[in-house]
């Protein structure tokens, strides 16, 4: 953990991007039994081989946690608190409290568990968060869910001193089958499910709906994929934008995530002594180039991401066609005065995610059985997902509950996504895109390399670098001077 630790001071240095920002949950009260609660019932997941055909045929819808939970006659998932007192309540801490309002609405489904849970928004930024939350581990309050973003849940989910493995409270691979393969990618480790999350944030690209009328005569998605569709058709587009004075992206750092986050080839590399390399891969020279490209050909406004130049172009008017971004960007798009109706969403040139909550549980938690239930309803009960879905906007990780809400007639007539991209149901578009995305590469220290990426990118596009080889360089040299972690030669 010491490299992991210098990696957590150097990212809150130089860790760029969003912290989204949502509104708080109140907390509960405890209430007191007279006996203590059975101890949760641990058991090792299934092997193919171990299964019986009963298992193979068996859905996550029918199957819950092990331990107290039970099922009721109409198939909704039940908690046994026999003998629970006030030493069974668990505190989840967060540094905002999005996972707050999600976990809400598990339990508008189970008030009766409101009172052993209470939810701590630390009010501050996800990586500041980790520090609170270490030191909360010796409080009376001890942390038991922990919701991190993907720039700093690893820094629960490769710390086997800290976090418990799933499985270990009843939460099997075959619950999560309905559940995106990138998204479990992320949360395994050394074969260890140490984290699950409710939500998908495949990546998509709002378009502006006049522009594209203006230009092309027509803003329907699957007509604006088909000019979008790969990054040659992507250029293209631009020329065309260009040609009647439009921008195809505001900043050349727009494209970063649709390119980088589809690596799938680890840029650090653990050898069997424990010594660590670093391995550029290809997808780092594409977005340099690409984001050049777009810098040269005038494709851009040449803003940085995050400022005021960049979310200008939301509000109605901008000259800005379009933004890669994900289902948690409408709030960003509303909050910068963006329309209902002006834009709309296809999946554009690359399946990618960008950003996600993963939820990781302390290893010495009073209450597995509650921790295990609640990530169950949160992660894997399709019904609770609809509901989270049209309840918040969000979009989930369950291929089953997005089948019902765009097939099934379950979106609700009030849902935030639909509304703002004009009636358009976007859930289809994020889950298409959340199927094709691979991952899997993902080490502790890419949030610092991100950095190092952008420098060097933004060097190659002042002319301070004069090749691709030559940010590549620095990147490298980056890594070995910040990091400790010399390029593979």
């Amino acid at each position: 953990m010491k490299k992991f630790k210098k990696a957590l001071a150097l990212s809150m240095t130089l860790a760029m991007g969003l912290s989204m920002v949502a509104c708080g949950s109140d907390s509960t009260s405890t209430t007191t039994a007279d006996t203590a609660a059975p101890a949760a019932t641990t058991e090792a997941p299934k092997t193919e081989a171990d299964k019986t055909e009963a298992d193979k045929t068996e859905t996550p819808e029918t199957e819950a946690p092990a331990g107290n939970v039970i099922k009721s006659v109409d198939g909704k998932t039940q908690l046994s608190m026999d003998g629970w007192d006030a030493s069974k309540k668990i505190y989840a801490y967060s540094w905002d409290d999005d996972f707050g309002k999600k976990m809400d609405v598990v339990l508008e489904n189970h008030p009766e568990l409101k009172e052993y849970y209470e939810y701590i928004n630390l009010g501050i930024a996800s990586e500041q968060s980790l520090e609170a939350i270490d030191a909360a581990f010796t409080s009376d309050k001890y942390p038991s869910l922990i919701p991190a973003d993907i720039g700093s849940a690893k820094y629960w989910t490769e710390d086997d001193t800290k976090t418990l493995d799933l499985h270990t409270i009843g939460i099997s691979d075959d619950m999560l089958a309905d559940s995106y393969q990138y998204a479990k990618d992320y949360a395994n480790f050394n074969g260890e499910l140490k984290a699950v999350t409710w939500q998908s944030t495949a990546g998509s690209v709002f378009y502006n709906r006049a522009i594209a009328k203006d230009v092309w005569g027509t803003d329907d998605p699957a007509e604006i994929q088909n000019k979008i569709k790969d990054w040659d058709s992507f250029f293209a587009a631009a020329d065309e934008l260009k040609a009647k004075g439009y921008k195809i992206v505001s900043g050349p750092k727009d494209v970063y995530y649709a390119i980088i986050n589809a690596h799938t080839d680890k840029w650090v590399n653990v050898a069997a002594d424990g010594s660590e390399t670093f391995k550029p891969d290809a997808t780092i020279s594409q977005y340099i180039e690409t984001a050049k490209k777009l810098a040269d050909g005038g494709y851009t406004n040449m803003t940085e991401m995050w400022d005021g130049g960049w979310a200008g172009s939301m509000a109605d008017g901008g000259d800005v066609f379009c933004y890669f971004a994900c289902p948690w960007m409408i709030g960003v798009f509303q909050g910068n005065g963006a329309t209902n109706g002006s834009w709309g969403a296809c999946v554009g040139p690359q399946a990618y995610y960008w950003g996600g909550t993963y939820v990781s549980v302390g290893k010495d938690t009073p209450n597995p059985e509650l921790c295990a239930f609640l990530l169950y309803e949160l992660a894997c009960d399709a019904d609770v997902m609809v509901q989270i879905t049209n309840k918040t906007g969000d979009a989930v990780s369950s291929a089953a509950a997005n089948d019902r809400l765009v097939n099934g007639g379950e979106i609700a007539a009030d849902n935030n996504g639909v509304a703002f991209l004009g009636g358009q149901n976007p859930y289809g578009t994020w889950a298409d895109a959340a199927k094709n995305i691979q991952q899997g590469a993902v080490t502790y220290q890419d949030k610092n390399y991100e950095a190092f990426i952008s420098d060097a990118a933004n060097g190659y596009i002042a002319g301070t670098y004069k090749s691709v080889d030559e940010c590549l360089q620095y990147v490298k040299d980056q890594s070995n001077t910040q990091l400790g972690i010399p390029a593979a030669e």
